[in-house]
């Protein structure tokens, strides 16, 4: 079923419409709890702790995904399929990893005495990252479906460019949606690490 450009691009703009809502409500929520993380700060009895060595491992993580996701994108769009599958593989193993090693920053903390459940300071920060963890793992589910997507209709069903002229849509793979949410999330990790740095000690 051959659907129209006209119709394609309606689709395509509500889509995206649809994305920077939900990018701006995770935007509130997430600046609802670093303001209410500062209000609480100043409240008193709060217990400074540093963040553990592991959290600057997923960080280089998660911006070496955003590079990978990028370089998929742009294969897609040039409709490089090797490339494609390749950078969408390698960003959900990185996906995968960074959510690791945040649980590994998690346990740090417990071996040193800060539970979820204690003092506000750690409370915070289990909420905040663990949440941001939530979001990632969306997004690497969605990874792996462009990832599954792509691989089969173009390595093993298809063997066509994700961008061919007048194609069915149902023979195409999209990317940009994913890359605005994905690169999203690591601009907010960087903005919660920092964050969290300049205020657990």
């Amino acid at each position: 079923m051959m659907i129209p450009v006209t119709e394609l691009y309606r689709n395509q703009k509500a889509q995206r419409f649809s994305m920077w809502l939900a990018l701006v409500g995770i935007c509130m929520a997430f600046a609802g709890l670093t303001s209410a993380y500062i209000v609480r700060k100043g409240a008193g009895s709060w217990l400074l702790f540093n963040m553990p060595e592991v959290f600057y491992t997923s960080t280089v993580i998660i911006l070496l995904s955003s590079v990978t996701l990028h370089v998929a994108h742009v294969s897609n769009k040039k409709g490089h399929t090797n490339m494609t599958v390749f950078g969408l593989g390698i960003t959900a193993i990185l996906g995968i990893l960074f959510s690791y090693f945040q649980y590994q920053g998690w346990l740090a903390l417990l071996a040193k005495g800060i539970y979820l459940d204690g003092n506000p300071s750690g409370s915070f920060f289990y909420v905040i990252t663990g949440l941001h963890v939530v979001h990632l793992l969306v997004g690497v589910v969605f990874v792996f479906v462009a990832l599954f997507r792509a691989f089969w209709l173009f390595k093993v069903k298809r063997q066509e460019s994700t961008i061919r002229v007048g194609s069915d849509e149902s023979y195409k793979v999209r990317t940009d949606l994913l890359s605005m949410y994905w690169h999203f999330l690591d601009i907010l990790w960087i903005y919660l690490f920092v964050f969290l740095n300049l205020n657990l000690k």
